[in-house]
C-alpha cells in the first residue's frame, strides 16, 4: 500500500507526528526542508520530498493531509490517490474528512467560534486525534540519533566541564521572537537554576537557539550554568540526548525530550484565540 503523508511543520510539529507511524505501512512523507532534518534515517519512511520536490510525488493508495494551508491541501486533492484522510480542497475551499482535531482548526466546519470552544473543552492528544483520524493506534515518536550525533552530544557537555558523575538538567526556557509569550523570565530561569543548584546539587544546561543567545548569556553568567552554545538541528538533538530531565517550554526542545525519552516538565501558554 502506498502512502503519502503531508506534513509540512513547524518542525515539532513533523517530529510528533512521527508517532503514527508505528501503525501505518512504510510510507513516503512530503515536508519542508527544515522538516526533513527530522525525519532523516527513520526506517519507516521510505522516502522524503521536500515541498519543492512535490512536482516528483507519484501515485498512491492513500494520502493523508495534516496542514491546513490551502497550497498543502490542494496539492492533497490534485495528487493521484485512491483516498484522502484529512484536509484537502474540493470546490475551491479546504474541507476535511470527519476528524475532531481539525474541528478546532483555523479551517474548522462550525467557525472560528466553535472551534475555540471545542479545543477549551479538548482533553485529548495530538497522538489521540491522529489516531481517530486514521483508525489506528498511535504510539511513541520515531526518532533516532545517529552514533555520530551521540557521540557530537558527549563531546559538547565534556568540553563545558560536565563529568561523568554530573546529574544533568536540561534547561529550554525560551521560546523564540515569535512565541514570546511562552518563554519563562531571565529572572525567573534564573531563580529556577539557582534553586535547582541549592536543592538538588544539579548541572543546569541552558539550551537554546540562535534567538536565545544573548538571554542565555546572560543567564549563564548569572548563575555559573553552561551555556550548551548553538548547534545544528540534529546535533541540538545530541546535546538533548545528555540530559537526564529537561525543563523547557512548548518548543521543539521539548519535542526532542519526548522523542529521545527524557523526564519533562513543560510549561505552556493558553491562547485559545485562532
Amino acid at each position: 500500500m502506498r502512502i503519502l503523508i503531508i506534513k509540512l511543520g513547524a518542525i515539532g510539529d513533523v517530529l510528533r507526528t512521527t508517532s503514527v507511524l508505528g501503525s501505518v505501512p512504510i510510507c513516503h512523507w512530503l515536508t519542508y526542508p527544515s522538516g526533513k532534518e527530522v525525519l532523516l534515517n527513520n526506517p519507516l519512511i521510505d522516502r522524503v520530498f521536500v515541498w519543492e520536490e512535490r512536482g516528483d510525488l507519484g501515485d498512491y493508495d492513500l494520502v493523508i493531509g495534516l496542514e491546513d494551508d490551502f497550497n498543502a491541501c490542494e496539492l492533497a486533492s490534485k495528487i493521484k490517490s485512491k483516498k484522502i484522510l484529512g484536509a484537502y480542497v474540493k470546490d475551491g475551499k479546504i474541507t476535511y474528512t470527519p476528524c475532531a482535531w481539525f474541528d478546532m482548526s483555523a479551517i474548522s466546519r462550525f467557525g472560528l467560534d466553535k472551534a475555540n470552544e471545542l479545543k477549551k473543552e479538548n482533553r485529548k492528544t495530538f497522538q489521540e486525534h491522529m489516531g481517530d483520524l486514521l483508525g489506528i493506534k498511535v504510539g511513541p515518536y520515531i526518532f533516532d540519533l545517529t552514533p555520530e550525533e551521540i557521540k557530537y552530544g558527549k563531546k559538547v557537555v565534556v568540553d563545558l566541564g560536565v563529568t561523568v558523575n554530573d546529574r544533568i538538567i536540561g534547561i529550554n526556557t525560551g521560546a523564540g521572537k515569535r512565541w514570546q509569550l511562552k518563554a519563562l523570565s531571565i529572572e525567573k530561569t534564573i531563580e529556577l537554576i539557582n534553586k535547582l543548584k541549592k536543592d538538588l546539587g544539579v548541572v543546569s544546561l541552558i539550551l537554546g537557539g540562535e534567538e536565545e543567545k544573548e538571554r542565555n548569556r546572560i543567564i549563564a553568567k548569572e548563575t555559573g550554568m553552561p551555556n550548551a552554545g548553538i548547534h545544528t538541528l540534529r546535533n541540538f538533538a545530541g546535546v538533548i540526548n545528555q540530559c537526564q530531565a529537561l525543563v523547557t517550554s512548548d518548543s521543539l526542545a521539548m519535542h526532542f525530550g519526548i522523542a529521545l525519552k527524557k523526564k519533562i516538565i513543560a510549561f505552556f501558554w493558553a491562547n485559545f484565540a485562532l
